[in-house]
């Protein structure tokens, strides 16, 4: 209810400042793009290789794109692809959404611009940032995503955001997985078949100080929500297996705010001249590079897998079916060595093909700590014999 509350007065704020911005005879400048992507790692991750696909395509090829994206991936973004967008504009979630002179600043930047073209592919379209941004932007075509389709988000956009866009691109009401999703947007957007088959980062043409060989696993145990952090006991056990029985290093990254976490885990570890905390030490560039190298990750449902996925590296991941569908599993189309351990009863409702699932692609709230970590170990007995390191 507080958040609901602290929603509403945000965004009559937001109309309050919204009368000081726009100038709706202002001109747009020909051949200039805005593409909003605001949300996690992951989504970025899964989105980040349709740049590529609008900046060669016919059309648009000689746009000038900008990337309005979210600030906790700049580096990465930055590295990889600088090739494709011609300015970055990074926005801080939470500054925006807090601090009312930040997000005046922000809007009245992308109101002087004066985009010809915005477009905001993303599917959980958010009131309160992509949306405010395309307001702002009184671009000549402004292209959003139709989103998605369940009653306790469609009536709010409907009432409050849709009328933002010049047109909204139409979503299929099928538990799509993310990369799949994007690439249903901006093959309507493009109105045109993407021959783009999954994700992927080329670690290559990454410069970093980050020198890392030899057998390691990487294990990564945070992630921004706490009902998908399994215990760090069970990480401990699963560490120690790898230590004894694969001979492989373990490499702990992670913010720094995770230091107390990652330091729970290093500190249980039976040979710590086996382990590399990294915590706080790396930026999500040298992270690519790190998970990159590694023989296997074992990772909550978090940015690290889609990391992993683009980097070709086989992962492990522990989920309590949140974002079911959506974010996790991985289709085998997609890429064949993610794993996943899930809770028995999400087990038993993939099994039947139960309409919970639907459910679970916008949340769960199972505990995690329902899976064992001897259910994480019997697992890697199987899946480890079958990658030598990268």
């Amino acid at each position: 209810m507080i958040i609901k509350l602290k929603n509403l007065i945000n965004y009559f704020l937001f109309l309050i400042i919204s009368s000081f911005i726009k100038n709706k005879n202002a001109a747009y400048a020909p051949g200039t793009m805005l593409i909003i992507r605001l949300d996690a790692i992951g989504d970025y991750i899964l989105f980040r290789n349709f740049i590529r696909v609008v900046k060669e395509d016919e059309k648009y090829k000689n746009y000038k794109i900008t990337l309005c994206g979210n600030i906790i991936w700049k580096d990465l973004a930055e590295s990889l692809d600088k090739k494709f967008i011609d300015s970055f504009l990074w926005i801080d979630r939470k500054k925006f959404y807090g601090n009312i002179i930040y997000k005046y600043s922000i809007l009245k930047e992308v109101s002087r611009r004066k985009f010809e073209v915005v477009v905001n592919p993303t599917y959980t379209r958010e009131i309160l940032y992509g949306d405010e941004i395309v307001w702002a932007s009184n671009a000549a075509l402004r292209i959003g995503n139709q989103g998605v389709l369940d009653k306790h988000a469609k009536w709010k956009r409907n009432l409050f955001t849709d009328n933002y866009y010049t047109r909204l691109l139409p979503a299929d009401n099928e538990n799509l997985f993310e990369f799949y999703r994007n690439k249903e947007f901006f093959e309507n957007f493009l109105e045109k078949k993407i021959n783009l088959a999954r994700p992927i980062i080329e670690t290559a043409k990454l410069k970093t100080s980050i020198k890392l060989s030899g057998n390691y696993a990487v294990i990564f145990p945070g992630a921004k929500d706490g009902k998908r952090i399994w215990s760090y006991l069970n990480f401990i056990k699963v560490a120690n297996y790898l230590i004894n029985n694969w001979g492989v290093k373990i490499v702990i990254p992670g913010a720094a705010a995770e230091k107390e976490l990652t330091g729970k885990i290093v500190g249980g570890l039976i040979d710590q001249s086996k382990v590399i905390d990294l915590t706080g030490k790396t930026n999500l560039t040298e992270l690519v590079q790190i998970i990159g190298g590694a023989r296997i990750l074992i990772s909550n449902e978090t940015g690290p897998v889609h990391i992993a996925a683009a980097v070709g590296t086989a992962f492990l991941c522990i989920s309590n079916g949140n974002h079911l569908g959506r974010f996790n599993p991985y289709p085998a189309d997609i890429f064949v060595r993610a794993f996943y351990i899930y809770p028995d009863e999400v087990k038993q409702e993939i099994e039947r093909g139960s309409a919970v699932i639907n459910e679970l692609r916008f949340d769960s709230e199972i505990d995690i700590n329902k899976i064992n970590a001897s259910e994480v170990i019997e697992k890697l007995k199987i899946i480890m014999p079958k990658f030598s390191n990268n």
